[in-house]
């Protein structure tokens, strides 16, 4: 699905976007004054058809992040028809005639992907309907995925999309290159935020630091450095390119959404281009006039659609 909602999502960096395809989330100015869904990270963070996923919710109710909430989950169950303008298939986004598939509700839910989530969202070409020819196949996204949209929503919140990545084959292939691509090929795992630094010190996820008011903070996100195994950084992988018919190495670049719910950041998103080998971004965030506790959230993604967060309390005195 990433030729349509995951494309949208990390042109502006987010994976997270509102249901109808309005802007991104995390693309609301970095400003998090209201109940809002600011990501969602699928553990693992590719599957095969079939196979479970654990899916968690980074919620905060404007203030602070809760661990308990009534948001429903669902994934969807048609695509969009071909006059249809928005990422998710109308009957998706109202939940009705079938368009979407309940997973159950709360911060953290089970899922399975679907068994035909590649004839659905895949290279598989889907079935017509009667007396109408087979669909088309969807479009593999720049690093050759294909996604298995939902939406989560409820609590007086906006219905927002995600995606989770999903092992598809390659139709029209030769049997080399398939097997090739299962030798060599690198299923995504979950980026890690390994530190987070204030100035020169380090903070712990939900640690927190004491800035004064007006003032001027520096923050970097750092990740692991990759080799050649699984890592939690920016990994390594090969896509294959249809029109050279070959598999291209590839390293995945990543991104980082700042969000914060008082003063302001410099960039509503930092992060390095795949042909970068640095392991941090950093940006400067402006601590309000008003003394109290500010929170902030740290979100890396990498262009695979891995997810992990952070969270920082700042103390404006």
């Amino acid at each position: 699905m990433k030729s349509s909602s995951k494309a949208c999502a990390w042109g502006v960096f987010a994976s997270l976007v509102v249901a109808a395809c309005k802007p991104s989330l995390d693309d609301d100015r970095s400003r998090v004054d209201r109940p809002r869904i600011l990501a969602v990270q699928s553990e693992p963070a590719e599957a095969k058809p079939g196979e479970s996923v654990v899916l968690r919710a980074l919620y905060t109710d404007g203030s602070q992040q809760l661990d308990v909430a009534p948001v429903a989950w669902g994934f969807c169950a048609t695509r969009p028809a071909l006059d249809e303008p928005t990422a998710l298939s109308a009957a998706c986004l109202s939940n009705a005639d079938g368009g979407r598939t309940s997973l159950g509700a709360g911060i953290t839910v089970n899922a399975t992907i679907p068994s035909d989530v590649c004839r659905l969202f895949g290279p598989d070409r889907p079935l017509g309907k009667p007396g109408e020819p087979a669909g088309r196949p969807a479009d593999p996204d720049s690093t050759g995925g294909y996604y298995q949209p939902g939406v989560v929503g409820g609590a007086g919140l906006d219905d927002a999309s995600f995606d989770v990545r999903v092992r598809c084959g390659l139709p029209g292939a030769t049997q080399a290159i398939v097997a090739e691509l299962e030798r060599r090929y690198r299923p995504n795992v979950n980026p890690k935020l390994a530190a987070v630094r204030a100035g020169s010190d380090a903070i712990a996820d939900g640690g927190s630091v004491t800035v004064a008011r007006g003032a001027s903070l520096r923050i970097r996100a750092e990740w692991p450095a990759c080799g050649d195994d699984t890592c939690e950084g920016a990994e390594s992988y090969v896509v294959f390119d249809p029109a050279a018919r070959v598999l291209v190495p590839r390293r995945e670049a990543m991104r980082v959404a700042w969000l914060a719910t008082a003063g302001h950041f410099e960039e509503g998103s930092t992060g390095r281009e795949e042909s970068d080998l640095a392991t941090d971004t950093e940006n400067g965030w402006t601590a309000p006039d008003e003394a109290g506790d500010v929170t902030l959230w740290l979100v890396l993604r990498d262009s695979r659609g891995g997810v992990s967060f952070r969270s920082i309390r700042v103390r404006v005195g």
